[in-house]
């Protein structure tokens, strides 16, 4: 749904205990010094927005451009970023075992890191009991 400041009235309507959140960001922008901080400050608005609302629900953060990383130190400069600004206030978040980090860094045009993002998005919705509750067809 919306992420412009015009929704955000609306976030409690869709952020639910029965979701799986995958939060994304452009790396790049963690990065560059003059647009860090922006950066930082939106993602801990929807951070914070999916914690008030869906504190228990599963919350993936998603790093993107990563063919344009070059240094594997970038990446895990962004994971300590990450890292510094979650400290331990955010138990939801799902982290990336296999590259031991917080987030999956992904590139969409080169294909990178999107089968790790879909595994773990599908090993979530598997463990999610919600997902096999009946309801009235009505709602179908």
């Amino acid at each position: 749904f919306g992420g412009q400041q015009v929704f955000y009235a609306m976030h409690h309507i869709f952020l639910t205990q029965s979701g799986i959140y995958i939060l994304v960001f452009d790396m790049r922008e963690l990065l560059e010094p003059n647009k860090r901080d922006e950066a930082l400050k939106y993602l801990l608005f929807w951070l914070r927005s999916v914690k008030l609302h869906a504190s228990t629900a599963p919350l993936i953060l998603a790093g993107t451009f990563l063919a344009d990383m070059g240094e594997r130190d970038n990446v895990t400069g962004i994971d300590f970023l990450l890292r510094e600004l979650v400290k331990s206030s955010f138990s939801q978040i799902v982290p990336n075992i296999n590259g031991d980090l917080i987030y999956f860094p992904v590139d969409n045009k080169e294909g990178l890191g999107i089968d790790k993002l879909r595994y773990i998005v599908e090993a979530k919705a598997r463990d999610d009991d919600s997902v096999f509750e009946k309801i009235s067809i009505r709602w179908m």
